[in-house]
């Protein structure tokens, strides 16, 4: 099967993947604040972002790993293949074991932080079984790159979608029968443990020279890859706290009620990001490939058609967002969630803006120079703390949504290309200009259909707002095909469409 079917087949099952994800958080997140309550929902919120800051402990191996393996199965080394994943195995072992013993001093030291002696008790057990949930996965993280560089997105996906029903369906059952927020940490923790194993077994069934042995682990292997990596912890850190210091700014600053509005709007943004990334983000393989052979033109042509392609998405999804996202809300969770819109409007121009130039991120990669991306990604986190705790105090939750939208907007929008592209050989011209046929082809009808929605119709219903999503989808992705690419590009997107009646489109 060719390479382009097995990313179009892993494309639709990782956007499957997702949309099932957010159809059951769709039902599952009204139902969990109205039947944890906000105090509890926004400590549960806290919690997670508190064991997504444990996954920096991997600094950045996990990427190491992942070019290196793909490196080895490119050259059909799998002796090497082997030793490298050896020696991130114990690498992570070790790492598993640090997070563990910083779970037990966070868990204790997380009671200093509450006044209510009755949720004491409680909240140390939940920091306690998610930070321990957390170590148990990083040594699964030595298989990274088995599975994408084999191609298996599909199969990771639909794991990933029987463990998100699982774990929806064990917590409906189990919070409506009264057992509370720690029954949710546990099944959190039994689903991840299941996950963990189906993962394994598909790297295994993906790579039957796979060999478990410390006798595999190399020391100079790991000076290989904490070299690599050294770099990507830099991005990793900023990433975890461009993504959840602001729980943390809106907790300290105003109340953990508080939070659930943001994690609301902030989640509607996470879910179309998501959906984004999972249908697009498969190219860092292709472009080292392409910068392996030192093809330099083919490696600017697919970056300059990838980035048209996300910004097409972007425009698409950002836009529908924005027109029916306050009905959403409204229906969703009801009339008492209204900031929650904007915070969401404010922190989607960032990210929509972060996905559409994300294909020089994986440019970065391929080309080793992701030393530029962090330095970014370091300057980005520290603006948005800075702006984002002098804002909350003035602007309460739309200031902490501005502070992490301003830097992100300045620094991808104009910063990054100019030193990507400088890095890679692209002109700089070359690529804003590449943004402006998408911009028009589906900008100006999301304009007039945003005027038309505004003047004639109030969707307050879902299969309204389905409806109308569906219309505008349509609508604008037919003025994308046949106005925001190339002849070139177009061809590209005829071979991959397995529909004759669609191919009629482009």
């Amino acid at each position: 099967m060719s390479t382009a079917i097995e990313l179009l087949k892993g494309s639709i099952t990782r956007v499957s993947q997702t949309f099932v994800s957010i159809i059951v958080a769709f039902f599952m997140m009204p139902f969990l604040i109205h039947e944890l309550g906000d105090y509890w929902y926004g400590i549960w919120t806290v919690v997670g972002s508190l064991a997504a800051a444990y996954h920096l402990f991997d600094m950045g191996m996990a990427s190491a790993v992942t070019r290196y393996v793909s490196q080895s199965f490119g050259l059909k080394d799998n002796l090497q293949a082997n030793v490298t994943i050896n020696t991130a195995l114990l690498i992570y072992s070790v790492i598993a074991l640090v997070i563990v013993f910083v779970s037990v001093g966070a868990s204790y030291g997380a009671r200093a932080f509450i006044d209510d002696p009755d949720s004491k008790d409680i909240i140390q057990i939940l920091v306690l079984i998610i930070g321990v949930s957390v170590a148990l996965e990083f040594p699964f993280n030595a298989l990274a790159g088995v599975a994408s560089a084999k191609l298996k997105f599909h199969h990771v996906a639909l794991t990933r979608i029987a463990m998100t029903l699982m774990g929806a369906a064990l917590t409906w059952w189990f919070i409506s029968e009264g057992y509370g927020i720690v029954a949710l940490a546990i099944i959190t923790f039994c689903t991840a443990r299941i996950s963990n194993l189906l993962y394994y077994f598909i790297c295994r069934a993906a790579f039957p020279a796979l060999k478990i042995s410390h006798r595999l682990a190399s020391r100079a292997n790991s000076r290989e890859l904490f070299h690599y990596s050294a770099w990507s912890f830099l991005i990793a850190i900023a990433y975890q706290m461009r993504n959840n210091v602001d729980n943390f700014v809106v907790a300290g600053f105003l109340s953990a009620a508080s939070v659930t509005p943001y994690a609301i709007g902030l989640r509607l943004v996470d879910y179309v990001a998501e959906f984004l990334s999972q249908a697009t983000n498969m190219f860092v393989p292709i472009f080292t490939g392409y910068h392996a052979r030192e093809d330099s033109t083919e490696l600017h042509n697919k970056l300059l058609f990838i980035t048209r392609l996300n910004l097409v998405l972007a425009l698409i999804a950002g836009g529908g967002l924005i027109i029916f996202g306050q009905a959403f809300i409204n229906r969703w969770m009801g009339p008492n969630y209204t900031e929650a819109y904007w915070v969401m409007v404010i922190l989607l121009v960032g990210r929509m803006i972060g996905f559409a130039n994300h294909p020089l991120n994986s440019a970065m990669y391929a080309a080793n120079k992701h030393s530029i991306v962090a330095k970014i990604d370091v300057i980005e986190v520290a603006l948005n703390l800075a702006i984002s705790l002098v804002l909350v105090q003035y602007l309460g939750l739309i200031g902490v949504a501005l502070g992490t939208m301003i830097p992100l907007l300045l620094l991808r929008l104009f910063i990054l290309p100019y030193f990507a592209c400088r890095s890679i050989g692209l002109r700089t011209v070359n690529y804003y200009r590449c943004m402006a046929r998408p911009i028009l082809a589906v900008g100006l009808p999301l304009i007039v259909y945003s005027a038309w929605m505004t003047n004639r119709v109030k969707p307050d219903t879902y299969s309204d707002i389905i409806l109308y999503g569906i219309a505008m989808s349509v609508l604008t992705a037919i003025c994308a095909l046949k106005h925001g690419f190339s002849k070139e590009e177009k061809r590209e997107l005829r071979k991959i469409i397995p529909s004759r009646r669609l191919k009629v489109l482009i």
